[in-house]
């Protein structure tokens, strides 16, 4: 459908809105709202790594926004759990780019949990309409920097690719080392599903190769990962590491759907990008949320990775793409 031949200015249905946030730990935040006439919005945290903070499909809330809400990145301390202190989780949050996992001290240099990426403002932000498809889309760019004098020279490249009147979008991420030797680099993608599109009926569908719970707390839920339940007075956490099947090119889909709305959400990706999944159960009251996490590595931490052999490292002057297509399913 040519919606154009129906309004005058684009915004009436679609388009990028850019806004600041002038009250609280948020105030200053730049932020772009993003509608793609549709009934899909969301927006993105200029100021916090280019995440997504709330994610919505025809008024329905997709998301979860922590009890912090909004923080501004300097309020960001970075060391141990501090993290926690920022993390308005939502429905993306990126993680790394040289650590994921819990805090660890490596070579004297201490990593907090999940590293800075998602409190580090982002930079040559553009957003436009691309109109020379055969659909219109809207497009979001900009670039990350994660770097330090005597040390590392990392930059993530974002890019959202949202068709107009469509039921998704794509995320571009690429990670370029502009250093002159090889860094490691670990990167996790943080999605996050809240209520009303997570309840106790809410069903998760992968197919996973094997499944590996954390700690002791998993193991008692081992048996039940794949159930989704009410909010608890009490519920500590659960971590399930997954590895997943692919087809013939490595492409392999995560959902959560609700069986009383008649949709969910769909991640689309490729093995070769994202080889592991963590999942993520906090089903306590005020703190309910679903996290779907790919990463380009198991998350057990910097340390653990260098002790065993297996941390990433990208070459000087390399890059590497990590892409992920969200769709909105019918069930």
């Amino acid at each position: 459908m040519d919606v154009d031949r129906y309004i005058g200015h684009p915004s009436q249905l679609y388009g990028v809105t850019p806004f600041t946030y002038a009250d609280g730990k948020a105030k200053g935040v730049r932020a772009l709202e993003v509608r793609n006439g549709s009934g899909l919005e969301f927006k993105v945290l200029v100021d916090r790594g280019m995440d997504v903070s709330s994610l919505s499909w025809k008024g329905t809330n997709l998301s979860y926004l922590s009890k912090c809400g909004i923080v501004a990145p300097e309020y960001f301390r970075g060391l141990g759990f501090d993290f926690l202190d920022s993390f308005f989780v939502g429905f993306l949050t990126t993680c790394g780019l040289r650590h994921i996992g819990a805090p660890c001290t490596v070579d004297g240099e201490d990593f907090g949990l999940h590293g800075t990426i998602s409190n580090t403002p982002a930079e040559e932000v553009c957003a436009s309409i691309d109109s020379s498809g055969d659909i219109p889309a809207i497009k979001i760019k900009g670039v990350v920097r994660d770097g330090r004098i005597f040390k590392q020279n990392l930059l993530l490249e974002r890019e959202y690719i949202v068709p107009v009147m469509g039921r998704g979008f794509t995320i571009r991420n690429r990670v370029r080392n502009l250093g002159f030797k090889p860094e490691a680099f670990m990167l996790m993608l943080h999605i996050n599903f809240g209520y009303p599109l997570l309840s106790g009926e809410s069903e998760l569908r992968l197919s996973s190769i094997t499944v590996e719970p954390r700690d002791e707390d998993a193991r008692k839920g081992f048996g039940t990962y794949l159930r989704m339940e009410e909010p608890h007075e009490h519920y500590p956490e659960q971590v399930f590491f997954h590895t997943l099947e692919g087809d013939d090119g490595g492409r392999t889909t995560v959902s959560l759907v609700n069986p009383s709305l008649g949709f969910g959400v769909a991640l689309n990706y490729n093995l070769k990008d994202f080889p592991y999944l963590t999942q993520w159960k906090q089903f306590e009251n005020g703190d309910y949320v679903l996290g779907l996490e790919p990463a380009s590595c198991k998350m057990i931490g910097r340390k653990a990775h260098s002790e065993a052999g297996t941390l990433d490292y990208l070459d000087a002057g390399c890059c590497r793409d990590f892409d992920i297509d969200v769709e909105i399913i019918n069930i």
